[in-house]
């Protein structure tokens, strides 16, 4: 199984503090990305990183020698279209089930293991702000029935943290997609419709240990809370 972890973008949040890709600020004394890699399980036998935008190049250098044991190739999300555009640039790289994450969040070991025993799945934390992100709904057996990108209404506290497992049923839906209102192809919708057209079944996951690093604020947050864990 490949991991497929998104490293492109500009970086505009943090673009005031650091001049770098947010993937690589330091966290705990290790670049944010390393942490990911560092937790990913044993399923995972190379990694592909979709890269682009102005930090590109950076990023390719950091990773020149691969990371570890990892053999890592590089795809490119030409345009910034959401994060189901920047997982389609992967597919000419994967076969099979892959494990699809974000760079610049920290995930926990025991989530991602447990995310990978799915054969399709969605790694899932509760929020006081489920509006910021794409909220998810269940049924009895914690089956994704509903999902909805950044809802203005509430729906659910349940939010995606962007990690999960797929099939390549995923890679079918390029050009079968609509974007939504922001012009953008989002995951969300990605998955209804793997649901809804392909007969799909997508477990959620509930993290433990989701820290996600979207600006200044929450990268202090993300590292006081590592440092009171050791």
């Amino acid at each position: 199984m490949k991991a497929v972890i998104l490293v492109a973008g500009k970086g505009t949040r943090m673009a005031k503090y650091y001049e770098g890709p947010k993937h690589l600020l330091p966290l705990n004394g290790k670049p944010v990305i390393e942490h990911t890699l560092d937790n990913l399980p044993a399923d995972v036998d190379g990694l592909v990183l979709v890269v682009g935008g102005p930090h590109e190049q950076t990023i390719r250098d950091h990773f020149q020698d691969g990371y570890k044991n990892f053999p890592i190739e590089f795809a490119v999300q030409k345009e910034q279209l959401g994060l189901a555009h920047a997982f389609w640039a992967a597919k000419d790289h994967v076969e099979g089930r892959w494990l699809g994450m974000v760079g610049d969040d920290y995930f926990g070991a025991t989530d991602l293991s447990r995310l990978v025993q799915e054969d399709m799945a969605v790694l899932a934390h509760r929020t006081e702000h489920p509006e910021n992100f794409g909220v998810l709904v269940v049924d009895e057996n914690n089956y994704l029935t509903n999902a909805v990108e950044k809802p203005k209404e509430f729906v659910s506290d349940l939010v995606s943290t962007a990690a999960m497992v797929m099939d390549e049923t995923f890679f079918e839906l390029e050009g079968k997609l609509e974007p939504s209102g922001r012009g953008e192809y989002e995951t969300p919708d990605a998955w209804m419709k793997l649901i809804r057209d392909y007969g799909k079944k997508i477990k959620i996951i509930e993290a433990e240990t989701w820290l996600p690093i979207n600006d200044k604020e929450q990268l202090e947050a993300a590292e006081q809370t590592l440092k009171n864990r050791i």
